[in-house]
């Protein structure tokens, strides 16, 4: 799995453990959600910019937010601020 795809796959399980939705994210990057979508399937990536901006919705820094993006799905543990 590429990296990109992790982030992907990571950040679509992020989302459900905040329970925020595709569309609640793409409002809050000013995106559609077709764009969230192809992104979160792994086609494409998301900017630093949008990223800060999704690490701020989720109530985390960007840096937490990348601790958890990039490790193996299983690997993931509750980081704590």
């Amino acid at each position: 799995m590429s990296e990109t795809e992790t982030i992907a796959r990571n950040l679509s399980g992020e989302l459900a453990r905040h329970r925020k939705t595709q569309a609640a994210l793409a409002k809050e990057l000013g995106v559609s959600e077709q764009n969230i979508s192809k992104r979160l399937q792994g086609e494409g990536s998301f900017t630093t910019e949008q990223l800060e901006k999704t690490a701020a919705m989720l109530g985390m820094s960007l840096y937490q937010l990348m601790l958890k993006l990039l490790q193996p799905i299983d690997g993931i543990n509750q980081i704590k601020p």
